[in-house]
């Protein structure tokens, strides 16, 4: 019986090594495939968005959800990167059209393509307590994840940056 217990805590401590990441690591050398404006250099407060497009359309960032220009000039304080991992099922996705995708748009931030899935690895993103991994937002100070972003959710998307950055939308002049 004693085996058997010392068995089973053997298994739940090996387990429990693997908890959800807490250092935000950037790989240096990702291609980047739409400029944008370049991410605030100055600034500590980041919004990263990870996209796995083996599984998922980029259409999170289609002005569907919110509209990026607006989002941008409302938090120039804020450092947006997006990270598009895999590769496109069926040649759908391929770096041309990501790029026209992103350039149509006049998408306002970087973004990363990883057809290796490295940025996923290196921050252990499978170890995060969600059933749907492909899809994921974080809020990052320095390189420290603070929270998942709940981007999706317009009250949860302003009322996050507020509080964990302090950071109120500035109203457009138009």
């Amino acid at each position: 019986m004693n085996k058997l217990l010392a068995y089973f805590f053997l298994i739940w401590l090996v387990l429990s090594c693997h908890s959800a990441p807490e250092q935000m690591i950037f790989p240096e050398n990702l291609e980047i495939i739409h400029q944008g404006n370049p991410p605030c250099p100055d600034c500590e407060e980041k919004a990263v968005f990870y996209l796995n497009i083996a599984e998922r359309s980029s259409y999170l960032f289609t002005d569907n959800i919110v509209n990026w220009k607006d989002f941008a000039a409302s938090y120039p304080n804020l450092s947006v990167s997006v990270y598009l991992g895999g590769e496109g099922k069926d040649g759908k996705s391929s770096p041309e059209q990501i790029r026209s995708f992103f350039k149509k748009r006049d998408f306002p931030y970087p973004v990363y393509l990883d057809p290796e899935n490295e940025f996923f690895e290196v921050n252990q993103l499978d170890y995060i307590d969600l059933d749907n991994k492909f899809v994921l937002h974080f809020l990052v100070e320095g390189n420290r994840i603070l929270e998942l972003y709940n981007f999706g959710m317009p009250n949860d998307r302003v009322g996050q940056l507020e509080e964990h950055f302090g950071m109120k939308p500035i109203e457009s002049e138009e």
